[in-house]
């Protein structure tokens, strides 16, 4: 990943972040909510916003962006529900240090081997399908007419790839209402709560050891040498209907796993 040169001052921030938006928008169709979110969190992943900077106030934010105070404060919410960011009352807006998660990042957490520093998303691609077949995550989602599937090849730090394939009840979570680049360097499970009104709580979590095969290694973009972590995952909304069941493909040899 290219490192960029740190900016500090607040004039310099709304600068950067306001192009980094409007290109997002033109090249992507985004909102400026999404816009932001996703500017936000390429500007702290390459170094342009230092840990320990202090962001502009969420005012000066939404009138240097030409968008509104709840623009400002949802994209800041996101990119605060990925570890990033920290908002405290009387202090602002603060970058934090990407090498340690925050409590919010369920099921699991990786750290890499070699550095022992946290595992963070850099970028991904994102497909979302529906399928009527049945598998492993109709004893958690029981058997629907449709299942929505949300399936990322992330790209993280180190260059370390990771598939992930998250399934839903298509009557909770229609494939037609989401658009992959709405999903975009955000906490997926924050972003389908905020979008249905409702809190998860998790369930159950179990990991096996196993070789990738030709079909998986094409659909998340993955290599074929060594084993993987395969990570399931599912979660409950909070008056217990199912929410989710999620697969992960992990290197196992190349990071540790903190449940």
């Amino acid at each position: 990943m290219n490192r960029q040169a740190t900016i500090e001052s607040d004039s310099d921030i709304n600068k950067a972040l306001k192009r980094a938006m409007l290109q997002e928008i033109d090249r992507n169709g985004m909102t400026k909510r999404q816009a932001l979110r996703v500017a936000l969190v390429n500007a702290i992943h390459s170094g342009t916003l230092a840990p320990g900077l202090r962001l502009p106030s969420e005012t000066d934010l939404a009138e240097s962006l030409g968008v509104s105070l709840g623009t400002v404060q949802t994209a800041l919410g996101q990119v605060q529900d990925l570890g990033l960011i920290k908002r405290r009352r009387g202090d602002g807006t603060r970058v934090l240090d990407c090498s340690v998660l925050p409590p919010n990042i369920w099921h699991f957490r990786m750290h890499h081997i070699e550095s022992g520093n946290a595992f963070r998303m850099i970028n991904q691609k994102i497909e979302i399908a529906s399928t009527d077949s049945k598998g492993p995550w109709c004893d958690h989602l029981g058997a629907c007419p449709e299942y929505t599937v949300i399936r990322r090849s992330i790209i993280g730090t180190h260059d370390l790839r990771v598939g992930a394939e998250m399934i839903l009840d298509a009557r909770l979570v229609p494939a037609a209402s989401l658009a992959a680049h709405s999903l975009r360097q955000s906490n997926l499970r924050t972003i389908l709560e905020a979008r249905l009104g409702v809190v998860a709580v998790q369930g159950k979590r179990s990991v096996s050891l196993e070789d990738i095969d030709v079909r998986q290694a094409a659909l998340f973009e993955l290599p074929m040498d060594g084993p993987f972590f395969k990570i399931e995952a599912t979660t409950f909304l909070s008056d217990q209907r199912p929410f989710y069941f999620q697969t992960l493909h992990v290197p196992a040899d190349r990071v540790t796993l903190e449940f």
